[in-house]
């Protein structure tokens, strides 16, 4: 019976067969060097098979990886038991080269803190223990500079007015989270803008949704549900979720104009 992909632990293989081909070692060596066979390790290249954390320590050592190879098992380890959906979205992202946001109700999931998920969470599934709060925390808050490792793509974030001055938590974490926005909008790659409340636009009221673009396809838009999202490719939404988003873009305020709502918010606060 032929053995079959694990999908989980594609990316992972990928790494870790770039830096055996970089470090000009073949998988004989990589097995004479780990003390793990050569067939073992062609598995986990493969996705085939997934490894276990005492290769990780021989590879590393084997591969100067410096802690690279076991960050990414880790993270991998944190998403294996991802439903299905929630991979395919993560793979979109990895591949995407541009990456638009809109959001009426929360600050995008890209873009959150630490403190600003954590209570998201834990009103949104009061049935999960404190620990799988904080393992979803851990990945919504690293996801961020794992797209900026893997491909940095750009982004373009649309969220309402009414989403910045709202209190999500306390007063620290929405300062923290606000000041956050700022310096996210101070890089290159990173633009926030804000839509007034009293913009006479409503297209946008029918949920949040981000619009994927990359090099090698076409268009994709995920669309957000209570349940977690789901991608769409049909041409024709596609196509209609883009033009909304670029009548959001002609009713939001400017770059600076943003900042400075943002800032002035966060001065409310204090």
């Amino acid at each position: 019976m032929a053995e079959k992909i694990i999908p989980a632990w594609v990316g992972f293989g990928r790494e870790l067969r770039k830096l055996r081909k970089q470090r000009g070692l073949t998988l004989d060596d990589l097995a004479e060097a780990t003390g793990y066979g050569m067939s073992t390790i062609s598995k986990y290249e493969r996705a085939y098979r997934a490894p276990k954390r005492p290769f990780l320590v021989e590879a590393e050592r084997s591969l100067g990886a410096n802690g690279e190879l076991i960050r990414r098992w880790e993270d991998t380890k944190q998403t294996e038991d991802d439903p299905d959906w929630h991979r395919k979205v993560v793979k979109t992202e990895e591949r995407a080269s541009d990456i638009k946001m809109w959001s009426p109700l929360l600050i995008p999931g890209l873009l959150q803190t630490g403190g600003y998920a954590r209570h998201i969470f834990r009103d949104g599934r009061p049935q999960d223990t404190d620990e799988e709060v904080e393992k979803l925390v851990e990945l919504r808050t690293h996801r961020l500079d794992m797209l900026r490792k893997l491909r940095n793509p750009r982004l373009l974030a649309i969220v309402s007015e009414a989403v910045i001055r709202s209190r999500v938590g306390t007063p620290d974490v929405m300062r923290e989270q606000l000041q956050h926005l700022l310096d996210l909008s101070s890089s290159r790659d990173v633009r926030i803008l804000v839509l007034p409340v009293d913009a006479p636009y409503h297209g946008g009221h029918s949920g949040p949704f981000r619009v994927l673009t990359s090099l090698q396809e076409a268009p994709l838009v995920e669309v957000e549900h209570a349940s977690g999202s789901t991608l769409l490719s049909d041409e024709h939404a596609v196509v209609r979720l883009q033009a909304v988003f670029g009548d959001l873009q002609i009713w939001a305020l400017p770059p600076a104009a943003s900042r400075n709502l943002i800032s002035e918010a966060l001065g409310e606060l204090r």
